[in-house]
């Protein structure tokens, strides 16, 4: 910025060059991008735009990693791989999704109905899925064990709500991965069982959600506020926790 003889404040070059593309303007959105380190090599960068916690997994290069710090202000991500797993397919953010693609993709996965717009190779990957869908028995039950320590809980409800649940679950000692409409859970070496952990929540008896969240700076303006702002605007834009109690209700009522 430049003043003028006048008082004036002007943009200079440096200035113009910097408003002149779409990415200064906050109605675009630019997600961060943040730099993922493991054992002090870089892993190279991805664009974060969900609230996230140590303890989280995130899926980068092919491979699972857990979070264990986030720095904000330097925009590093300190991850270790993940002791087990198989990675998805698809890569790539589909956004924020809401309820109603949710609960439309479950009703797809519920039914029995080929679309015939639908080609051969996308008509098998629907009975794939409906077959694993079966074999987990999500049309009779939420949450699905896999093996003595980790479960697959079927949240049934969108990304913002999904989130909520995750961090609730986070800050009980549970490492989560987040799935569109399902979360994979890990219990930890000091963890009470799931369904006493879903009883509390149904119960509003959730703890500080923000605990172990670390990153909060997701938005171009996020820089500039302090923390309690910070988990204000998360709180109205990203999370919900005033349905944390319904949500648990939902998941256990199956």
């Amino acid at each position: 910025i430049e003043q003028a003889g006048s008082g004036l404040l002007l943009l200079g070059p440096a200035g113009e060059k910097l408003v002149e593309h779409y990415s200064f303007y906050a109605v675009f959105q630019t997600p961060e991008e943040f730099r993922l380190v493991a054992e002090g090599r870089d892993l190279g960068t991805l664009p974060i735009d969900n609230v996230l916690a140590p303890g989280m997994l995130l899926i980068f290069s092919g491979r699972r990693w857990v979070v264990q710090e986030i720095h904000d202000r330097e925009k590093v991500i300190i991850v270790k791989p993940a002791k087990a797993g198989v990675p998805p397919v698809f890569g790539g953010d589909a956004g924020d999704i809401h309820d109603k693609v949710i609960d439309r993709m479950f009703a797809v996965l519920e039914g029995d109905i080929s679309p015939p717009y639908m080609e051969a190779v996308s008509l098998a990957m629907l009975d794939e899925a409906r077959a694993h869908y079966e074999q987990l028995g999500f049309r009779t039950k939420n949450i699905h064990g896999l093996g003595e320590h980790a479960s697959i809980i079927a949240t049934r409800v969108g990304t913002v709500k999904t989130s909520t649940l995750a961090l609730a679950l986070r800050s009980e000692g549970f490492l989560v991965e987040q799935h569109d409409g399902f979360l994979v859970v890990e219990a930890g070496t000091k963890t009470q069982d799931l369904s006493v952990v879903l009883e509390r929540l149904s119960a509003g008896q959730a703890g500080d959600l923000f605990a172990s969240a670390g990153n909060l700076i997701t938005e171009k303006s996020h820089p500039y506020l302090s923390l309690p702002l910070l988990e204000l605007d998360a709180t109205s834009s990203k999370l919900v926790p005033n349905l944390l109690p319904s949500i648990a209700k939902r998941i256990m009522a199956a």
